[in-house]
């Protein structure tokens, strides 16, 4: 074999296994993402209603359909009156941005998971 010969060959043989590493990380993102939307979704239909009061509004740098992203510092009281602290991504429609400051009350739905609580806004886009 010549040199030109293994160096064409090599050549092929990384471009194909780095294109197979990047489409199947690709995939498992698509995934991910598929399977959290599929949580949120659930939290909103099946999670226990509640109230919020929101501590701190941050705009994140993301946006979906031409709605803001927000990060959310809430404090949540629980059915029982307990009452815990969560932070929440999350998009908000511009038409609901008054409703959402610091000080407000907002409704959401949470989901116990073990130890752990999942908490998702009533009010929030999610397409």
């Amino acid at each position: 074999m010549t040199v030109t010969l293994i160096i064409f060959v090599a050549v092929i043989v990384f471009g194909l296994t780095t294109g197979t590493i990047t489409t199947i990380m690709a995939f498992k993102l698509l995934r991910n993402n598929k399977e959290k939307h599929h949580l949120r979704k659930s939290i909103l239909l099946d999670g226990i209603p509640t109230e919020a009061l929101i501590h701190d509004i941050v705009q994140t740098s993301s946006s979906m359909d031409g709605r803001p992203g927000v990060r959310l510092d809430l404090t949540v009281t629980q059915v029982d009156g307990r009452t815990f602290p969560t932070i929440v991504e999350t998009y908000i429609p511009i038409t609901h941005i008054p409703h959402f400051q610091k000080g407000n009350v907002i409704n959401v739905r949470y989901i116990a998971m073990g130890n752990e609580r999942k908490v998702e806004v009533e009010d929030a886009y999610l397409p």
